[in-house]
C-alpha cells in the first residue's frame, strides 16, 4: 500500500484541527465563555495523538506545550487578555510551521554533488514514521504470547470508524499503534487493513490492561464513531453485530481529485453540444427525435449531479477571514468585528478558491482606509468597534457576496481630485458609483498618503476587480460619506456549466451569462436621449442605453431589435442587440486574449453547432 496516502490523510485532519483551533482562539478573546475553550483544548488535544501516533515529535511537543496553556485557561489560573491570545496564535502559527516541515523536511544537501561526484543511483525509501498498514500490525503483534487467553479473560474493544472518515485503512493503523503506546495488542481481527475494509475492526489486549485509558487512545486517533468493549472469551463473533454498536450506513463517501471533477464537468458539457446537434438532425426523422429527447432528459440529470458533486459550502473560505481581520485591525490600532452570513451557501469549487484574494484584498482595505479609530467614531457618534460584514446569499441563477463596513466612507472629493492631477477625468464635478469604482479599480491608482503593510499600492482592488470579472462575475460599490461602503460581487454557480443568453450583433454570434441578464425587451420605439445619452423606457424607469454594435465596433447603428437588461446590485442598464438566438448551456474555457483585446470578454464557448462564440460580461460593457 502506498504510505504516502497516510501521510496525506495526517496533513488534511491535522489542518482542518489548526483552522477549529484558530477559529476557536478567536472566539475565545471575543468572550465567548467555556465553549471555545473548550473546542480549542479538544483540537490541540487531537493534534498531538494524532501527530505522536504518525511519530512526528515536533508537532506532539508544540501541540502538547499549547495544550498546556489551554488548560491554564480552562481551570482559570490564566485570565484572557489580547496579548495572551496573540500568544495563543503565535503558538498556533508554530504548530502549523512545524506540521508542514515535519511533513515534508526541507532536501538534504548531496555532498556528492557538491564534491563534484557522480550521485549515488536514486533508492525509494519509505515514511519510518509510516510504514503499510501490514508490516506495522505484524511489528505490534510480534512477540506477544496469545496464551494468555487461555488463563484469563481479555479485554477486547470492538471500534467503528466514521463512514465518512477518508481512508479507512490508514485511520485503523493509526488507532493500533496509539493503544500500542499503552498496552500490547494481543490480536486484531481483521489481522490486515486492505483498500477493503470497511472501517469495522476488533482488538484484543492482555488481562489486567487498563480499559480507560486504552478507550482514550483509541478515541484519541480520530474519527472513531462508537467503541464497544467486552471480554475474548465473551466476544460475539466480529461480523455478527452487537454490543451496542451500530451497523455501519450504506452510504459512503470518497474524495476525487479536482481535475477529475473538470474533466468530467467538461464532457458532460460537450455532450450537450452534441445533443443540440442532434435535435437539429431529429427534425426529419421522428426516431431521432425520440432518441434524442430521451437523450436529453438524461444529461440534464447528469449535468444537475454533477454541479452537486463540485458545490461546496462558502465557509470553506470564509473561515480563514476572522484571523485575517483581527491580525489587520491590531497593526492598525482598531477595534473591529467581522460578522460572517450565509457560510452555508453553496458554490463551485474552482470558483471559491479563486474568489480567496479578491476577498483578502477587499477586507483588508476595509480595515485600513474604511473603518475608522475608535477615537473619530465616539466623535462621530458611532459605537467605537466597528464591523465588517461578510455575507453570501443566493440570487437566481448566481451567488452574491457582500464585503460591507461601517466606516468612513470613500471620499469622493479625494479621488476626484487625484484623478484630475493624473488626467483621468475632465470636466466631471462628481462622481457616480459605478465611475469611482472604475477609477479606484485602476492599476497603481490610490488615494493612501503613504504604502503600510496592508495598503496603499493601488493594487488591491484591481486585484479583486480583474479577478471577479474573470471568473465570469461583477462587482459593484455603493458607499456614503460617514456611513460605509459595500462591495458586491455576483459571481456563477459554476463555470463548468452555466446558462447563458445567445444574441447575434453584426452577423456573430455572442453569449452572456445568465446570472447577469434580468429581462429581455423588444426595443419598439422605446428609446430616448436624456442628457446627451440614450435610455430606455422600461414600465416608467430609465435604464441607460448601450449598443452592442457601436461598442464592439462591429455593426451600423439601427439594427438593434431588442435589448437584455443586465444589472448588479444598485447599477443597472441596457445592451441593445441585433436578435435574440435563444437560451445556451455553455461550458466557459478562459482565453488569453490577443494584445488590444476588448477587457468584456470573459471567456469563450462552444456554440450547439461547434463554433466558437465570446463569453461577454454586460457589465463590463455598460
Amino acid at each position: 500500500m502506498d504510505t504516502g496516502r497516510y501521510i496525506e490523510l495526517f496533513l488534511s485532519e491535522s489542518r482542518e484541527h489548526l483552522r477549529a483551533l484558530s477559529r476557536s482562539l478567536l472566539g475565545i478573546e471575543q468572550g465567548g465563555g467555556d465553549e471555545p475553550v473548550e473546542e480549542a483544548f479538544r483540537a490541540a488535544h487531537t493534534l498531538k495523538g494524532m501527530a505522536a501516533a504518525m511519530g512526528y515529535s515536533a508537532v506532539a511537543h508544540e501541540a502538547h506545550a499549547l495544550e498546556d496553556r489551554l488548560e491554564s485557561i480552562r481551570s482559570g489560573a490564566l485570565a484572557v487578555d489580547a496579548d495572551l491570545i496573540d500568544e495563543l496564535l503565535a503558538a498556533s502559527d508554530r504548530l502549523h510551521a512545524a506540521l508542514e516541515t515535519s511533513a515534508f523536511p526541507p532536501p538534504e544537501p548531496d555532498p556528492a554533488a557538491e564534491e563534484g561526484r557522480e550521485p549515488p543511483a536514486a533508492e525509494a525509501v519509505a515514511s519510518p514514521a509510516v510504514p503499510a498498514p501490514e508490516e506495522d500490525l505484524a511489528a505490534l503483534l510480534d512477540g506477544v504470547d496469545v496464551g494468555i487467553l487461555e488463563t484469563d479473560a481479555a479485554p477486547a474493544a470492538r471500534v467503528l470508524i466514521d463512514m465518512a472518515a477518508p481512508l479507512k485503512a490508514a485511520r485503523a493503523t493509526i488507532i493500533c499503534r496509539a493503544v500500542a503506546k499503552v498496552s500490547p495488542i494481543v490480536s486484531c481481527d481483521p489481522a490486515a487493513f486492505d483498500d477493503a475494509f470497511d472501517g469495522d475492526f476488533r482488538l484484543v489486549f492482555p488481562p489486567g490492561a487498563d480499559i480507560d485509558l486504552l478507550d482514550a487512545a483509541i478515541r484519541e486517533g480520530g474519527e472513531v464513531k462508537a467503541v464497544s468493549w467486552e471480554t475474548a472469551r465473551r466476544a460475539a463473533p466480529r461480523r455478527g453485530g452487537s454490543r451496542g454498536v451500530p451497523a455501519p450506513a450504506v452510504g459512503r463517501r470518497v474524495r476525487v481529485d479536482q481535475e477529475h471533477l473538470d474533466s468530467i464537468a467538461e464532457a458532460v458539457g460537450e455532450l450537450g453540444i452534441l445533443r443540440a446537434e442532434l435535435a437539429a438532425l431529429a427534425e426529419a426523422d421522428t426516431q431521432v427525435e425520440r432518441v434524442s429527447s430521451e437523450m436529453g432528459r438524461v444529461l440534464d440529470d447528469l449535468e444537475y449531479a454533477i454541479l452537486g458533486v463540485r458545490m461546496i459550502p462558502v465557509r470553506d473560505v470564509f473561515e480563514r477571514f476572522p484571523r485575517v481581520v483581527r491580525d489587520a485591525a491590531r497593526s492598525t490600532g482598531k477595534d473591529v468585528r467581522l460578522v460572517l452570513e450565509g457560510t452555508e451557501i453553496t458554490l463551485d469549487r474552482s470558483i471559491l478558491e479563486d474568489i480567496g484574494d479578491p476577498l483578502l484584498h477587499l477586507l483588508r482595505n476595509a480595515v485600513d482606509h474604511g473603518i475608522e479609530p475608535a477615537a473619530e467614531r465616539r466623535a462621530a457618534g458611532k459605537p467605537p468597534r466597528g464591523t465588517l460584514l461578510l455575507r453570501a446569499a443566493r440570487e437566481r441563477a448566481a451567488v452574491v457576496i457582500d464585503v460591507e463596513d461601517d466606516g468612513r466612507g470613500i471620499s469622493r472629493a479625494d479621488v476626484l481630485a487625484r484623478a484630475r492631477r493624473e488626467g483621468l477625468v475632465d470636466g466631471v464635478d462628481e462622481l457616480r458609483d459605478d465611475e469611482l469604482l472604475r477609477l479606484l479599480s485602476r492599476p497603481g491608482f490610490t488615494t493612501a498618503p503613504s504604502v503600510s503593510s496592508m495598503s496603499g499600492r493601488g493594487v488591491g482592488l484591481d486585484v479583486a476587480v480583474s479577478r471577479v470579472r474573470g471568473l465570469g462575475g461583477s462587482i459593484s460599490l455603493t458607499t456614503a460619506p460617514g456611513r460605509g461602503t459595500r462591495f458586491q460581487m455576483r459571481l456563477p454557480l459554476s463555470l463548468a456549466l452555466a446558462p447563458a443568453l445567445r444574441v447575434q450583433v453584426g452577423g456573430e454570434d455572442y453569449v452572456i451569462p445568465l446570472n447577469h441578464v434580468e429581462e429581455v425587451v423588444e426595443l419598439n420605439g422605446a428609446v430616448s436621449r436624456q442628457r446627451g445619452r440614450e435610455v430606455l423606457n422600461l414600465r416608467g424607469d430609465v435604464v441607460p442605453l448601450v449598443r452592442l454594435g457601436e461598442a464592439l465596433s462591429c455593426a451600423g447603428r439601427g439594427a438593434e431589435t431588442a435589448a437584455v437588461i443586465a444589472g448588479s446590485g444598485a447599477a443597472r442598464g441596457a445592451l441593445a442587440v441585433e436578435r435574440l438566438i435563444g437560451r445556451e448551456q455553455m461550458v466557459v474555457k478562459r482565453f488569453d486574449g490577443p494584445a488590444g483585446t476588448l477587457p468584456c470578454f470573459a471567456g469563450v464557448t462552444l456554440l450547439g453547432d461547434g463554433r466558437p462564440a465570446l463569453v461577454l460580461d454586460p457589465m463590463s460593457v455598460l
